[in-house]
């Protein structure tokens, strides 16, 4: 008994001693300090896989959920998040069925039942001593992220968990339509006042592009999305019983989210599908995913780290000309 309090004790100090690197914007587009992650693969409850992406770290490391779009496969983003993990997180990927069922349009879930699984999963991979996963993850820190249809579970999935303490952070990328009317209507959807109680709850990070055509000729959906964000978090400056934490809606322009072809013939990836560029440290947006994972699962979202500068400041992505709009809410 005496040996494990002792080494329950080293752990901890050595959790309290690990200091996490600020973003640095050379550093952050090659593999990070923690190395490649190795890969795992096993079943939620349910009976549908989940993979996940495991950094070699003496000390627990926050967690990122994420959820793939509709027909999205694992090989469509798994570049960036083998590199955002290398930087220190957890990274789990869920499936709705299976790898290849969904691949099917016909396979959707927009509720975010599969990242609420995951992150289930993670917890208890966590307390498992027999799980490659044991003792590996912060559950203080925790990120929940999609594309496309997954962005649009990870809001709705926020909304469920935005009591839970220990999610940090909400990001969005490409999100269907705001219901309740459009494409596609609800309950496949997100709502502004769904939008609003997550921003309540914790910071939340929203991008697009403006020549995603993926629900309207671009470059409509952009600005619907923008529309939507608006009306959640960007007009309520008068109610007082609103405290809305950091909300960042930015909308990449149409030259960097161009399709450049370096994906093909897996994917293309431009527009809607700007997400799955790997060059660069997946720029343009999955660097600014990495620099808002930093900023809220290590940095703890102080707004004196260059991670934060990165994500809000002018100097930087408001200041290297890559967005058509870049609008965002300080903690009131």
């Amino acid at each position: 008994m005496r040996a494990v309090v002792l080494l329950t004790s080293a752990l901890a100090l050595t959790t309290l001693a690990f200091k996490f690197e600020d973003c640095d914007e050379a550093k952050d587009k090659a593999v990070g300090p923690f190395g490649s992650p190795e890969f795992h693969e096993d079943v939620v409850d349910g009976g549908t896989p989940v993979y996940s992406l495991l950094p070699k770290a003496s000390t627990p490391l926050p967690l990122i959920a994420f959820m793939h779009g509709s027909t999205g496969q694992y090989q469509f983003y798994n570049d960036s998040l083998s590199l955002i993990a290398s930087h220190g997180f957890v990274v789990v990927f869920p499936f709705v069925k299976s790898p290849e069922k969904d691949k099917s349009p016909f396979t959707t879930n927009t509720d975010g039942t599969y990242l609420i699984k995951a992150i289930q999963y993670a917890k208890e991979q966590n307390s498992n001593s027999e799980s490659a996963l044991f003792g590996k993850i912060d559950t203080s820190k925790i990120i929940i992220a999609g594309h496309s249809m997954g962005a649009t579970c990870s809001i709705n999935a926020a909304n469920t968990l935005k009591d839970d303490e220990g999610i940090v952070l909400d990001i969005a990328m490409h999100p269907g339509i705001c219901g309740p009317f459009g494409p596609p209507p609800c309950p496949a959807c997100w709502k502004s006042e769904t939008l609003l109680s997550v921003a309540e709850a914790m910071p939340v990070v929203f991008t697009t592009a403006t020549n995603d055509g993926a629900f309207w000729p671009a470059p409509y959906t952009a600005e619907h999305e923008y529309g939507c964000f608006k009306k959640s978090v960007g007009e309520v400056e008068d109610r007082n019983d609103v405290n809305i934490k950091n909300a960042a809606f930015i909308q990449f322009n149409a030259d960097v989210c161009a399709e450049d072809g370096e994906r093909e013939p897996v994917v293309k990836d431009g527009g809607h599908n700007c997400p799955m560029k790997r060059m660069g440290g997946g720029e343009p947006e999955f660097s600014a995913v990495l620099s808002a994972a930093k900023l809220y699962g290590h940095l703890g979202g102080d707004s004196n780290s260059v991670c934060y500068e990165r994500l809000y400041g002018e100097s930087g992505i408001k200041g290297l000309n890559i967005t058509d709009v870049l609008d965002f809410r300080l903690e009131l």
